[in-house]
């Protein structure tokens, strides 16, 4: 990824943990991706700090491998992965004091992390609640709730 940008790994090393804005984009635009690759059956993307870069104008690049392990849940995994990424975004560590998180991020962050896989949210669910929309977005299709973010 590094004609694209620095990965995420190599930003934080070099200018610091993301804070404002660019975390919240940082952490939408990930679990977004995953979204719609979970509503379309593709499982067990792991994103991290090698995977997800940030781009020369703000924007974030991701990349990923699908490897689920035999036996896991992989979106479960997934959205265990995406909340260790922005742990680290936030504090350069991957055990990182959550207290830097807003409160919104902080709370997806800490039930994805939940020990027992079967009942952290799905991607879906932590995309409605960081996009922090009205009830008609809460049955709204990951594609619907992307347009009119972006709109």
């Amino acid at each position: 990824m590094g004609d694209q940008g620095a990965t995420l790994a190599e930003f934080v090393k070099q200018a610091g943990p993301l804070r404002g804005q660019a975390l919240h984009r940082l952490a939408v635009s990930c679990v977004a991706a995953m979204a719609k690759l979970h509503a379309r059956g593709t499982a067990g993307i792991r994103p991290g700090k090698e995977s997800v870069a940030l781009g020369a104008h703000g924007q974030v690049l991701i990349g990923w491998e699908t490897s689920p392990a035999p036996g896991d849940l992989p979106e479960a995994e997934d959205v265990r992965a995406w909340a260790d990424l922005v742990v680290f975004a936030a504090t350069g560590a991957e055990d990182g004091d959550l207290r830097v998180l807003t409160p919104a991020l902080r709370i997806a962050v800490q039930q994805c992390r939940l020990p027992d896989p079967a009942v952290r949210p799905k991607s879906v669910d932590v995309l409605r609640v960081l996009l922090s929309r009205s009830m008609a977005a809460a049955v709204a299709s990951v594609d619907d709730l992307l347009a009119r973010q972006a709109g």
